[in-house]
């Protein structure tokens, strides 16, 4: 079949109607309505999309970059939903006019030990939390700070339950002297008090390790148990905790990477910065497995409900996944720009629901790769990556992302 024949075969986009349609008015009425009802000024963009737009059809940008081929292959898929198409017919407003409304400031995670003053704070304000001298209440907040750090890595964008009453984590008591900058003696005595007050429980972790041509069981840290200040049940150490690898010892001996070392180079050279000693307990640590499951590119609505902080890992993960299920390697940073920019313009209100317009393209490709395995021609689509360009350029999607301004989303 000639690609004239599948045009006149496939789909064809309706003629472009004037005006705005009737949910993309109501999606504006409503922001509208409640930036006045919170006595903030409805930006100029949206007073101008609330009136009646000049007819005129979007100039699809980059129409040349693809191939006549590619064209009859998009004209061969079915249309989006009528509900993706969410932004009025008209001229595309320029970069300028979107810039009239700036966004709000990003609210960024509080740091693991802001976290345990706040911690602290409620377990003295509800009476959990017993009298502590100075030094123990450092080594608890310090352990309290490196187990919502260690939680933090192990959940991911995930909320922790609200039953948790205790944090595990793991660290060589060497490494604690270094940081603290305390002597052993007083670190001991802080820990005594802290087990004593039911705060923690603590356990020397063991593996099997050859270090030096001589194998055995060696102790490579401690496990502790932290209460949570605002909790009353003691902490415990389960046997799943001992069970889990924490530490690869034989490999930092190997590369030097010892508490003993580290002790020794924190009296040349002192760490600085809450983060930066946040950093060097943890990285005695293995990171948590990561969990092999499918590539979730059927829900990248859930970019919107990530925290900022874990949608950079998450646009990574989905342009390299579909990199590689189209067989595109080149295409990477391509599929990256496409859904941070399609997540900007759903964040900051320029096209609601341009994360499922993105979604539904890479659908259509999926069913040309899988019509083209299945044709007897055999000859396939040579860049997915265009295919899906082009289709997000006939809905109008690609021009409004190239316009728009490049504000924070992760």
């Amino acid at each position: 079949m000639t690609p004239e024949e599948v045009k006149g075969n496939g789909y064809q986009k309706p003629e472009v109607q004037a005006g705005i349609s009737a949910a993309s008015r109501a999606f504006l009425e409503a922001l509208a309505r409640r930036k006045r009802a919170r006595g903030e000024e409805v930006p100029p963009l949206y007073q101008q999309l609330l009136g009646l737009l000049p007819e005129g059809p979007l100039t699809p940008e980059g129409a040349q970059e693809h191939s006549q081929g590619t064209e009859a292959v998009a004209a061969t898929l079915p249309p989006p939903p009528p509900a993706l198409s969410a932004l009025p017919e008209g001229p595309i407003p320029t970069r300028e006019e979107l810039a009239q409304s700036p966004p709000p400031p990003e609210v960024m995670p509080q740091s693991p030990l802001a976290v345990a003053d706040r911690l602290l704070a409620k377990g003295e304000a509800e009476g959990t939390l017993p009298p502590l001298s100075e030094r123990a209440r450092e080594v608890y907040r310090t352990l309290l700070a490196l187990g919502v750090a260690w939680l933090r890595r192990l959940l991911g964008g995930k909320r922790p339950p609200r039953s948790l009453s205790q944090l595990t984590v793991f660290v060589p008591n060497d490494a604690l002297i270094a940081v603290l900058g305390i002597p052993s003696a007083s670190l001991y005595r802080a820990l005594g008090e802290l087990t004593e007050k039911g705060l923690i429980t603590r356990a020397a972790w063991r593996t099997a390790a050859t270090l030096r041509g001589k194998g055995g069981v060696y102790a490579a840290g401690t496990l502790y148990a932290v209460r949570l200040p605002h909790r009353t049940r003691r902490p415990r150490l389960g046997a799943e905790d001992f069970a889990y690898p924490w530490r690869d010892l034989e490999g930092d001996v190997e590369r030097g990477k010892t508490a003993w070392r580290a002790l020794r180079e924190s009296k040349e050279k002192p760490l600085k910065g809450d983060a930066e000693v946040l950093e060097f307990l943890l990285d005695f640590s293995l990171s948590p497995p990561r969990q092999k499951t499918p590539l979730a590119i059927d829900s990248l609505t859930g970019l919107l409900r990530a925290k900022p902080a874990d949608r950079r890992r998450r646009v990574e993960e989905l342009a390299l996944g579909l990199a590689k299920e189209f067989k595109d390697p080149g295409s990477v940073r391509f599929y990256a720009w496409v859904l941070w920019n399609a997540l900007r313009a759903e964040i900051y209100g320029m096209w609601e629901g341009a994360l499922a317009l993105v979604e539904w393209a890479i659908a259509r490709v999926r069913e040309a790769l899988a019509a083209s395995l299945m044709s007897s021609r055999k000859e396939g689509i040579r860049r997915p990556g265009a295919l899906l360009a082009h289709l997000l350029n006939q809905q109008g999607l690609l021009p409004l992302l190239r316009q728009a301004p490049q504000w924070r989303v992760a």
